[in-house]
């Protein structure tokens, strides 16, 4: 082999190599960004259009229709979805995987504009914001300061906190929540007004005429230049109370003649508690592509110093740090990879001795380091995935350090010399090793093209799996031939026959002798194990079940109640979890976070908006190695105690891992009139409610907020001196208020606002005897100019496609998700739906059949790319038949596995496993199936050929085999020695989410071994004789 060859004859340049690999790799892995998760790009873009005071059906028909028509024919586009709620549009279009974010964030932008002139063009609809979603751009910090200090000081100390941190290098935004915002209200007696002649219009024209700081310029004077103000600005709110307003009847009017002005607070629409306190929340997110970790240590720092001028009392938290997240991730997969390292060189060391066990162990640090480099020069980040990979692949980097070492010292054995037996021993062996590597890599290369999210989100394990491998096949063929000739030292003389051997000689020879009956019942096997795993097995799953870091208990009350309300109906939920809370010094929920007047949801698709009727909790449980309770029992139990809470519907859901998909269950109904739709949503929820394992059912048809009408008799009050805009705008003031000015303090900035008295609109009789006064300054009864009507209707219209849609969603709880979805099909198959109305399945079962398709289709074309390889290897379709057949047989140990430890077959993990283990699987049935043709080629019989070549490489297909196997031990059990600490570790987080990959490939890749030593030499033998039987003159040999 030309570069073994070469490496070991220039051993000084090949040591120079390996220095700077090791500075390189090293350099990069400390430099590589950390995150928990890849940042997954979503082929969505949003499009928000505002429409102030319309109803829901005329946005729709307005704004949302007129939009959505132009969108529809817009190349790429795979579904648009809209809701049209009142006064917003908001329409979200998914894309096509082949579409780039930044071509479609264009197109989108194109056809709006096409649309503008069909819009409507009052001052009420503002222009469309169009902007890409990204999961990025989501929380990954939230502060809480809670106290015993007043609501502005806390506000004060949250703005001061916001603008620092925005400050910082890589964060996007900083928002507050559950502050209480300042506001100086100037409270106006209507019937003082109307005794003054003074009209609200006029109040509001006024006020902020004597609120200004005008700049007149500069005044230049033969030595000095003036600037010249006018700083009128309030400086104390009483100042209000001495302006003058009008002069009437020789009088002057002040302010302090018609208001009262009150320093006092926005009407509150929101609340904010940690484990039951007020607290002032910011909730921290960061750019595209900055590394978490340094921004919070910078954020930390702040806090740090921050709290060293924080009044007594007043005391900073943090209840989510996607830092600590992203820490115990990497912490959890490189204690595996060190755990996976250690076994693997005890192995070795028991099996090849220290000398050899040295050369091959070589293998594994260098590869990673070159790995890194590579990984880095590339632009990606230390994640989960890429972590995993590293792990999976450990035990595959000493597998071509195995067969290449092994041959050496063998050649040693036979009496070469150091350098002779390192060239000979890698030259022998070096084809069959790259072809074995070649083939390992085709078994990932077809999950490069997997489009979607689900494909952006796993798109790094086959990558980081290809490079590791292609950089282990350049250090077994450089760098471990060079480092034989330094460590081979003494050997004992050859000795071809141990008492292992001879035991597999019997094993062999048994086989032989009943070829057909161990194929045959190979076969039985498998199909028996597949029956019994469809019909008695642990089931299938889309993506692993894990006990979740996160939990959230969603409240929707019906639209229109009031804030308070919505937090009486919270407090009452926090006093449920409070009993599933645990003792205080050791408690099973960590933090306890409410939030008032927004919706909640546990990915980003399903956030519930904001609205006084709703309500959110956030539970954060104890970090997974030291939780005393499973969370998932945990929410299971509050959602039992929550079930009878009347008033809202009540949602306790865990946080989804891994890229963003649907609800486990989602039906959607799908017609053309909306009351229709609502009445068959409801019959479709009536029948599918009480199935075992669904919960959090949930139809988002939501009804329109209570409206109290006014509606103006125009001839009275044209009669009467007013017009529909003043009774509007008095309407506008009594009720909500109308901002006339600002009031700055320091650098902050005010509303001055004019409303009525609490007393003079509380209810619907105060609005009855309000007066509106008219120009000539009397007082007409409101109740005169008009009369009240309540009005409802529609609250949201969604559509899906331009065709209006209600959506159910539901969890599982305690049974597999498909499981659950095939009762509620079975159920709703019954269904009679009206001509033009239909019955779809979205969701996660959207996600699962795409990703299921594509699985398979990548498995085909991972065995089409391996028989293609071993047809160049072996110039013959019958050894890949050969070989081919251990890959489908290795599904006896897959489906063995998934049996014993009742572990359900995941799609993804379970699907990517299979994958991975037909590269790995072919690899040791290469090595064997080439030496055995090379001894056939020397003159051996078949027989005697399969006999010598298993002895010869019976060690080194075990070594190869061990070492992957015992590599992914510690991910499956989940156990491992902590680096960092130094302790061992007898739960690992991360281990849920891979645990089913690695019982797949390590059950499968031990039965597969067996396959291999045993089932391989047999097949190959039966296929020999047959086409010697047919006149073929068997198998074709070198010779």
């Amino acid at each position: 082999m030309i570069i073994a060859d070469a490496a070991i004859k220039n051993r000084t340049s090949v040591a120079v190599l390996v220095v700077l690999i090791a500075i390189a790799g090293a350099m990069s892995y400390m430099s590589l960004p950390r995150e928990a998760a890849p940042d997954v790009p979503i082929p969505f873009i949003l499009v928000t259009t505002t429409y102030e005071g319309v109803s829901p059906e005329d946005v729709e028909t307005s704004i949302t229709m007129k939009i959505e028509k132009n969108l529809t024919g817009m190349k790429g586009v795979k579904e648009i979805r809209s809701s049209s709620a009142e006064g917003v549009s908001t329409i979200v279009v998914e894309f096509l995987p082949n579409i780039r974010i930044e071509d479609a964030l264009q197109y989108v932008r194109d056809k709006v504009d096409q649309s503008r002139s069909e819009l409507p063009t009052d001052e009420q609809r503002k222009d469309p914001l169009i902007r890409e979603i990204n999961v990025a751009e989501f929380p990954f910090l939230m502060v809480n300061i809670t106290g015993e200090s007043s609501p502005v000081r806390l506000k004060a100390i949250a703005d001061e906190l916001e603008d620092r941190i925005e400050e910082i290098p890589g964060v996007l935004n900083v928002d507050v929540q559950g502050a209480q915002e300042r506001e100086i209200r100037l409270e106006i007696d209507p019937d003082r007004l109307a005794a003054y002649k003074l009209t609200v219009p006029e109040l509001v024209a006024l006020v902020p005429s004597e609120n200004v700081n005008i700049s007149a310029g500069g005044l230049e004077t033969p030595n000095v230049k003036f600037n010249v103000r006018l700083p009128a600005e309030v400086v104390d709110p009483g100042e209000v109370y001495d302006w003058p307003l009008v002069e009437r009847d020789g009088r002057m009017i002040y302010l302090a003649d018609i208001a009262t002005v009150r320093d006092t607070f926005k009407d509150r629409e929101q609340y904010s508690r940690l484990d039951g306190q007020e607290t002032v929340t910011l909730s921290v997110q960061k750019r595209v592509g900055a590394d978490i970790i340094p921004i919070v240590d910078t954020i930390k720092v702040l806090l740090q110093e921050a709290k060293k001028s924080l009044p007594a009392g007043v005391e900073f938290s943090t209840t989510l740090d996607g830092s600590d997240d992203i820490r115990m991730m990497v912490s959890d997969l490189e204690n595996n990879l060190f755990a996976a390292f250690v076994l693997v060189l005890v192995v070795l060391l028991f099996s090849m001795g220290w000398r050899a066990s040295i050369v091959v162990a070589t293998a594994v640090p260098l590869s990673m380091l070159m790995s890194m480099a590579v990984l880095s020069g590339l632009g990606y980040t230390l994640n989960m995935i890429v972590l995993f990979s590293l792990v999976l692949a450990v035990g595959m980097l000493v597998d071509n350090a195995i067969v290449i070492v092994e041959n050496i010292y063998r050649h040693r054995e036979l009496g070469y010399d150091r350098i002779e037996a390192a060239m000979k021993g890698t030259s022998e062996v070096a084809w069959p090793v790259i072809t074995s590597t070649l083939t390992t890599i085709a078994a990932f290369l077809p999950l490069l093209f997997w489009e979607g999210m689900m494909g952006d989100f796993m798109k790094y394990l086959p990558i980081t799996v290809i490079i590791v491998l292609s950089s282990s096949l350049f250090v077994a063929l450089t760098v471990s031939p060079v480092v034989a000739t330094l460590l081979s030292g003494k050997v004992k003389p050859h000795r071809p026959h141990t008492k292992f051997k001879r035991g597999y000689h019997k094993v062999l020879t048994a086989a032989f002798e009943h070829r057909a009956t161990t194929l045959l019942v190979s076969i039985i096997v498998l199909a028996g194990l597949v029956i019994v795993f469809k019909f008695k097995g642990p089931g299938l799953e889309f993506f692993p079940t894990m006990d979740p870091k996160i939990g959230r208990v969603d409240i929707r009350s019906p639209q229109g109640t009031s804030v308070e309300q919505s937090d009486l109906l919270a407090r009452q939920a926090e006093e449920q979890i409070a009993k599933s809370r645990g003792p205080a010094d050791n408690p099973h929920i960590e933090y306890v976070v409410t939030n008032v007047g927004f919706g909640g949801g546990s990915d980003p698709f399903s956030s519930g908006g904001a609205g006084t009727h709703l309500a959110n909790i956030t539970l954060t449980f104890p970090d997974y190695e030291v939780r005393q309770r499973p969370s998932m029992e945990i929410l299971a139990e509050i959602r039992r105690n929550l079930a009878d809470m009347t008033g809202a519907e009540v949602k306790v859901e865990r946080e989804r891992d891994g890229p963003p998909t649907g609800a486990p269950i989602t039906i959607q109904v799908v017609g053309r009139d909306f009351t229709e739709l609502q009445r068959l949503g409801d019959e479709v929820m009536d029948k599918i409610i009480n199935i075992e394992g669904l919960v959090n059912l949930r139809s988002d048809f939501e009804a329109a907020r209570p409206e109290l009408v006014f509606i103006v008799d125009r001839v009275r009050a044209s009669k009467m001196g007013l017009n529909t805009a003043a009774v509007g705008n008095f309407l506008k003031t009594a009720v909500f208020g109308t901002k006339v000015s600002t009031f700055r303090q320091f650098n902050d900035e005010y509303d001055i606002t004019i409303r009525l008295p609490e007393s003079q609109r509380s209810n619907i009789e105060d609005l009855f005897r309000l007066h509106v006064p008219n120009a000539a300054g009397e007082a007409v009864p409101l109740g005169e100019l008009g009369s009240f009507q309540y009005r409802g209707g529609l609250g949201t219209i969604n559509r899906i496609n331009q065709r209006r849609v209600v959506t159910l969603t539901g969890d599982v709880e305690g049974r597999l998700a498909p499981d659950v979805l095939k009762d509620v099909q079975a159920r709703l198959d019954k269904f009679d739906m009206p001509e033009g109305y239909e019955i779809r399945y979205a969701g996660e079962k959207e996600e699962q059949d795409e990703s299921t398709a594509f699985l398979a289709k990548a498995f085909g074309i991972a065995c089409l790319l391996i028989v293609l390889i071993l047809v160049a290897q072996f110039n013959t379709l019958t050894v890949p038949l050969v070989i081919m057949t251990t890959v489908i047989l290795s599904l006896i140990g897959v489906l063995t596995g998934l049996l014993i430890t009742g572990i359900p077959f995941v799609v993804i993990m379970t699907g990517i496993g299979i994958i991975s283990l037909a590269g790995v699987v072919v690899n040791n049935a290469i090595v064997l199936l080439d030496y055995t043709r090379k001894l056939q080629a020397q003159g051996m019989d078949v027989v005697s050929a399969s006999i010598e070549a298993g002895q010869t490489r019976l060690r080194p297909v075990l070594l190869t085999a061990i070492t992957t196997i015992i590599a992914l031990v510690p991910t499956a059990l989940g156990m491992g020695f902590d680096i960092h600490t130094f302790q061992w570790i007898w739960r690992s987080d991360s281990s849920q989410w891979w645990r089913s990959m690695a019982v797949a490939v390590i059950f499968g890749l031990t039965f597969a071994t067996f396959l291999t030593l045993v089932i391989v030499p047999s097949i190959y033998i039966m296929l020999y004789r047959l086409a010697e039987k047919l006149g073929m003159g068997g198998i074709k040999h070198n010779d």
